[in-house]
């Protein structure tokens, strides 16, 4: 079986468990293109979604653009030439600006030939973003994927997808999702402690991680922050307040 009719039978299947449109089955008619809307985590399971964070909090300062890849994929058969998409810019519901937050990019895109995943590529600019956590303010680019000759639409979840642009360690998921607020309250220095003092780089993603609130790794981790914030006053750079486990608390 070769890698396109493999794809073409994981398609189907795809198809049969998602219930946000309906497409034929048997697949029929033109492939039909879409953004890949789940991510898979560490058990393998998948987590669906209709936007992508794009944080300039983890990349060293001197950084001043970087490029965003945003997965795109098709249902169907497949096909042994080169062939074009269309991403449009949904205006009303974009606060991102051309030019200041990212650089332009063509509406009309080539996924590539006998390939199962292509990738849109868009240059972020980290000068005009916001560094402020306390704000938390995020700059929106909100895409749409059109119809062409090549390609019908796919699923509904994938056809638009939502943009965040920040500069400042936003909370990562996996603060409040796996680890059940472990941790207790958010606070950027405290992810930094994580990575930097602890020096776990598997924390060092906004994406999913390898453990849970029972992890040993874990418990560990959180004896160690306690005793570091009780040990050493650490001040909330906004409100100049010192930051615990549980929240900011006046500096006696």
């Amino acid at each position: 079986m070769n890698r396109l009719s493999y794809y073409f039978l994981l398609s189907c299947v795809a198809l049969l468990w998602s219930c946000d449109q309906d497409i034929d089955y048997p697949y029929q008619g033109k492939d039909r293109i879409q953004f890949q809307h789940y991510t898979v985590d560490w058990n393998g399971n998948r987590n669906y979604s209709d936007s992508t964070l794009f944080s300039f909090g983890l990349i060293p300062s001197e950084v001043r653009e970087d490029t965003l890849k945003l997965p795109v994929e098709y249902l169907g058969n497949g096909s042994d030439r080169d062939r074009t998409y269309k991403v449009s810019i949904v205006a009303d519901s974009t606060t991102a600006v051309e030019g200041v937050h990212y650089l332009a990019f063509n509406s009309l895109q080539t996924f590539r030939a006998n390939e199962l995943t292509d990738t849109l590529y868009i240059v972020v600019l980290r000068e005009s973003l916001s560094k402020d956590y306390a704000e938390g303010e995020n700059i929106r680019l909100e895409l749409k994927l059109e119809a062409t000759d090549d390609f019908a639409l796919g699923l509904d979840g994938g056809i638009q997808r939502k943009i965040v642009f920040n500069d400042f360690m936003a909370e990562p998921t996996w603060w409040q999702g796996s680890l059940s607020g472990s941790f207790g309250f958010y606070h950027p220095k405290k992810w930094k402690f994580l990575i930097e003092e602890i020096g776990d780089e598997e924390l060092a993603t906004y994406g999913s991680i390898p453990y849970d609130r029972n992890s040993p790794e874990i418990k560990s981790y959180v004896n160690s922050m306690d005793r570091y914030l009780r040990n050493t006053v650490v001040i909330d750079d906004v409100t100049g307040m010192r930051v615990t486990m549980n929240g900011l608390e006046p500096i006696e």
